[in-house]
């Protein structure tokens, strides 16, 4: 007998069956975390919350059940705050790691991993796993699949070690479907 195959979303797995009409590339909320922090006045917290409740009512309102969110590190991804939107609307939404970029990897993996200055493990695989199978951060909120964004100059060895990265965490995963989704601008 087969299991029905399941769709991690911020409020736990659902049937694939249920997930109904999808959005495939809808992002709740895209902003740069350090400028948001520098520049308060500027972000209303409880009111941005409150505005994408309303907009995503309205989505729902016209028959759509599901939404896959592809915010992920560079993009500002606060799946926490997500949660919170969720809570207060009959939506699915969908979860991803992994990276937005543009010509270069976040400093913390400039520095760390194989090839760098620091050295060490390949963390980007391990993070990237954990949040598809154990959660993002300490929310317990499970990504359903990875996302790799890589802007500009997509042949230098930062992009080249991100679809790397990419690619093994995919084949790290050993039980479940992982869609993956791979943007990458040539010039």
């Amino acid at each position: 007998m087969t299991s029905t195959p399941r769709v991690q979303t911020v409020r736990g797995a659902v049937a694939a069956r249920d997930l109904g009409t999808v959005l495939m590339h809808e992002h709740v909320f895209v902003l740069n975390e350090e400028l948001r922090q520098s520049l308060p006045e500027t972000w209303d917290e409880q009111q941005r919350i409150s505005d994408a409740v309303t907009r995503l009512k309205a989505l729902a309102a016209t028959g759509v059940t599901t939404i896959v969110d592809p915010t992920v590190i560079g993009l500002g991804r606060n799946v926490a705050r997500v949660a919170v939107v969720n809570q207060q609307v009959d939506l699915n939404i969908v979860a991803a790691t992994g990276l937005f970029t543009l010509a270069d990897v976040p400093d913390f993996f400039r520095y760390h991993g194989p090839g760098t200055m620091l050295g060490g493990a390949e963390d980007m695989t391990e993070l990237f796993v954990r949040e598809l199978t154990e959660g993002i951060a300490d929310t317990g909120i499970r990504a359903a699949f990875l996302k790799c964004a890589i802007e500009y100059v997509a042949q230098l060895a930062p992009a080249r070690r991100v679809r790397a990265t990419f690619s093994r965490s995919r084949r790290m995963r050993s039980r479940e479907v992982v869609l993956a989704a791979c943007n990458t601008c040539w010039t």
